[in-house]
């Protein structure tokens, strides 16, 4: 009896020991296994490779942004700035790489950016910024237009969407003059679209408030539509002083006439085109 108990005892000694070495496999497996996201690691990452884009060193900041998003695959300030880092290089003719490489790596990065942050106005921007130097205006105004919509008190959208708007865009003159005049209403300091709005509110304002008392006639109404054609004929055969002197007298003679004020936004917005 006594060597069995023994022989029994030795045996769940061993089914001990085994299952106790069982439990440190499976540990050391799981410890040597694939990780989480390590945001902590990703942040460290992120900081050193925008101290070296700091100094210059896109190439260096693009492989540290990298190692951030491999530590934590959806972090969209390390896609943003590696887009950043891309964009420079692009730029940038001594840089190693195919530019048009790192234009399309600058493109999906601000996408992913995008994709884990909807709401990240800076990337919208420079997507849009990218964009509209490979001629898809239309995707570009999508993006500023999105920038707007999360960042509202910053001018700089405004100001690119209304150039967009004016030089790419058919029939957009008058929204790209409203948003000129938001820029400037959000503190916007270039000069010459300064002057652009100050001429558009004026223009706004002489159209909107007609001589007192005056009462428009069949005859001014007859004139100003005769004014208008004229106007169109100038244009047409290329008498571009003439017709900017035309539109001119239209608004300020006319501009109480229902004619004229039925078309007011689409004279203004012309005026003001004329005039650049």
């Amino acid at each position: 009896m006594t060597p069995q108990r023994h022989k029994a005892h030795e045996g769940g000694r061993k089914e001990t020991l085994c299952g106790l070495c069982v439990s440190v496999v499976l540990l050391l497996a799981c410890a040597s296994g694939p990780q989480g996201p390590d945001l902590d690691a990703a942040k460290v990452y992120l900081e050193e490779g925008r101290e070296a884009a700091k100094k210059g060193n896109h190439e260096a900041a693009v492989g540290l942004y990298s190692q951030a998003l491999r530590a934590h695959p959806e972090l969209p300030e390390a896609y943003y700035a590696r887009g950043f880092s891309h964009v420079k290089m692009r730029l940038d003719a001594e840089s190693p790489g195919d530019p048009r490489k790192h234009e399309e790596e600058a493109l999906r990065d601000y996408s992913l950016a995008i994709r884990y942050n909807p709401a990240y106005a800076d990337a919208y921007f420079n997507r849009a910024m990218v964009l509209s130097s490979r001629a898809q205006y239309r995707q570009a105004a999508e993006d500023l237009l999105n920038t707007i919509r999360f960042r509202p008190s910053d001018p700089e959208p405004h100001l690119w969407l209304g150039r967009l708007y004016e030089e790419r865009f058919e029939n957009k003159v008058p929204e790209a003059l409203d948003h000129f005049e938001k820029y400037v209403d959000l503190g916007g300091t270039d000069p010459e679209t300064r002057e652009k709005v100050r001429v558009w509110k004026e223009l706004k304002k002489q159209a909107a408030q007609p001589p007192p008392g005056k009462v428009p006639t069949a005859e001014d109404e007859k004139k100003a539509q005769e004014l208008h054609e004229t106007f169109k004929k100038l244009f047409a055969s290329g008498q571009k002083d003439e017709a900017i002197k035309a539109i001119e007298m239209l608004v300020a003679q006319y501009g109480h006439t229902k004619y004229v004020q039925e078309r007011q936004r689409e004279f203004n917005a012309l005026l003001n085109a004329l005039k650049k």
